[in-house]
């Protein structure tokens, strides 16, 4: 067992759907939970979302869905990516998921297997490319695609339509209006239920309608925009990454830290261990400043990451082997470590080590 530990706090994700669900008015959510609930858990965030009233859940792939099933949850599930096998389509009919089809192969290879699928079992959306040009079908698209869906028997009811916003977590709101207003032209082609909200949208875009949002990192308390603070939108953090100090000792001025000597102590300097490090899912390219807390007290790394270890500035602050050391969480939003170590929230999430994930104890139950 690691010395690192893994908080997950279930009662900020329902409070951070409750969010999501004042900013959704009428609208209905899919709650994100692909990438292994963004690195809290499937089945936890799944669970906790369920037990807030999500309408259903937002996966990337089949397999994803599955699992849902198998767990016993019977909200909506949509499949981000669609199925790519004839596996994955018996799936999403025996499971009833959501496909979504945002390229024309997919199409192609469900007329190869509709005839061996239970009828009117698997709901479709197509996927737009109104400007992120990623993945989705071109506008020009679009109706043949619906037409081709519509009359085959695997699928049932109408045909949603959806796209995703390529510059939402922006200040400006040009590009999202563009792509809003070619997502209107298409929708208005035909009826169904439509999608176009990921997180940023459904904070920043609230005029934009549609019937579904799909909000993903603010369920999990972090900032989907590029500006501002999460706690400014009432969204709490539902990850805590903690460890311990293994060491405290005094470093001569003139000395360098660590792997490669990148940080050298400007005075004679106390210096703390932490025992956690890139192995645990700590961002290894975390320059010196990066901040952290000691015993809850503001400080920073200093020297590089090392695969179990960090070692952190203890000028100031009073610490001994065995003291609370806060990585990101409750006491320091993830999104600061983030801009400092120059990636996003999502990527901190999402790579915290499996073993950790595992052993994690699990709040608010």
């Amino acid at each position: 067992m690691r010395r690192a530990r893994l908080l997950i706090d279930t009662a900020a994700m329902r409070h951070n759907l409750g969010v999501a669900r004042e900013a959704a008015g009428t609208r209905s959510i899919f709650a994100a939970v692909k990438a292994d609930g963004y690195g809290h858990g499937l089945l936890t965030a799944a669970r906790a979302f369920s037990a807030a009233g999500t309408d259903g859940f937002a996966v990337a792939t089949p397999g994803e869905g599955l699992a849902l099933r198998e767990a016993g949850l019977t909200e909506r599930i949509l499949v981000l990516q669609g199925a790519l096998t004839a596996d994955e389509f018996a799936v999403a009919a025996e499971r009833s998921l959501d496909l979504v089809f945002h390229e024309l192969a997919q199409l192609d290879l469900l007329d190869q297997h509709a005839a061996s699928l239970p009828p009117g079992r698997i709901r479709a959306w197509i996927k737009a490319d109104t400007g992120m040009h990623r993945e989705g079908l071109m506008p020009e698209s679009v109706p043949a695609a619906r037409e081709r869906l519509l009359v085959c028997p695997a699928i049932g009811g109408s045909i949603g339509l959806m796209t995703h916003f390529a510059r939402a977590d922006e200040p400006g709101t040009a590009p999202t209006e563009q792509q809003v207003e070619t997502f209107r032209a298409i929708a208005a082609e035909g009826p169904g239920e439509t999608s176009l909200c990921n997180s940023a949208g459904l904070l920043g875009a609230t005029a934009v309608g549609g019937d579904w949002v799909r909000p993903g990192v603010m369920l999990y308390g972090g900032n989907p925009f590029i500006f501002g603070e999460a706690a400014q939108f009432d969204l709490r953090a539902a990850m805590t990454l903690k460890t311990v100090l293994v060491a405290v000792r005094q470093v001569p001025r003139g000395e360098s830290i660590g792997y490669g000597g990148r940080f050298v102590a400007p005075e004679t300097m106390p210096v703390g261990l932490a025992s956690v490090g890139y192995g645990d899912g700590y961002p290894r390219h975390a320059p010196d400043g990066t901040p952290i807390l000691v015993n809850g007290q503001r400080s920073q790394i200093v020297g590089r990451v090392s695969m179990d270890l960090v070692t952190v500035d203890l000028r100031g602050i009073q610490a001994q082997v065995g003291d609370e050391v806060e990585c990101w969480g409750s006491g320091l939003p993830i999104d600061q470590v983030a801009q400092s170590a120059g990636t996003i929230s999502y990527e901190l999430m999402c790579q915290v080590s499996g073993q950790l994930r595992a052993e994690g104890t699990i709040l608010g139950q």
